[in-house]
């Protein structure tokens, strides 16, 4: 099932993701302060977008479990977010074993699948939005555990590991749960407007379908996006030096 406005939303995060990892290559690269971008608003800014990637990425799997061939799609999609988070692992350790990426938003994303597949089964409201609100309670809590590094992932140590991009389960997970309770009110409103998923926007703007093409191919863009940066900077760098 897929919803025009959550297409065009997705498509609205994954051009706010590439400016700013644009911003930070140009911090990383030396041509702006780093902190910049790492720090206060910048930060502020990231999580804003990583939390809205992770809301949406709920509400689409509420909605996927819809489908009559949902188990064969899941397995696909979570076989290749195992795939693509561990080929950003290995890839992030060669250039940086001092900080690089061994939990970010696609492993985020390939657990909250996991946990999703055992609540598929929740189709009341209430019980969804306590999910949520009990992990929203753990994540203020302020917990903090003497954990080896291995189960740093899950959110509670007392010092966070230094990696370029750190998206543990709690508290982000708290917004996985936010998406599954959204989705199941979609879901709630579809069955009552009947078919409103497959409407023909033939008449929409060059820039609702652009956010719209970008929003279906986001995972493809967020491979392959960085290394395109990347290699562009690295081209400039050598032609003014």
């Amino acid at each position: 099932m897929r919803i025009f406005l959550l297409d065009i939303s997705r498509g609205v995060c994954v051009l706010a993701m590439i400016v700013y990892h644009f911003c930070w290559d140009l911090g990383y690269f030396g041509l702006i302060d780093l902190q910049l971008i790492t720090q206060g608003l910048g930060l502020l800014i990231a999580q804003l977008i990583g939390l809205s990637f992770i809301t949406i990425a709920g509400i689409s799997s509420r909605l996927s479990s819809l489908s009559n061939n949902f188990r064969p799609k899941f397995v696909k999609r979570f076989l290749k977010l195992v795939l693509i988070s561990s080929v950003i692992s290995v890839a992030t350790f060669l250039l940086d074993r001092n900080s690089f990426i061994f939990f970010g938003i696609l492993h985020l994303l390939a657990v909250c699948s996991l946990i999703s597949l055992i609540l598929i089964k929740i189709r009341n409201n209430f019980q969804l939005l306590l999910i949520c609100l009990s992990a929203t309670l753990i994540s203020l809590s302020g917990i903090t555990l003497d954990l080896p590094f291995i189960l740093s992932w899950l959110g509670f140590n007392k010092q966070p590991p230094i990696t370029n991009d750190f998206y543990p389960l709690f508290p982000w997970i708290t917004f996985y749960f936010f998406g599954l309770w959204l989705g199941e009110i979609i879901i709630k409103e579809i069955d009552k407007k009947s078919k409103i998923s497959s409407v023909s926007y033939s008449g929409m703007s060059i820039v609702f379908k652009f956010f719209e093409y970008t929003g279906q191919r986001s995972l493809i863009i967020y491979i392959l996006h960085q290394p395109i940066l990347f290699s562009l900077f690295f081209i400039y760098i050598q032609l003014t030096s």
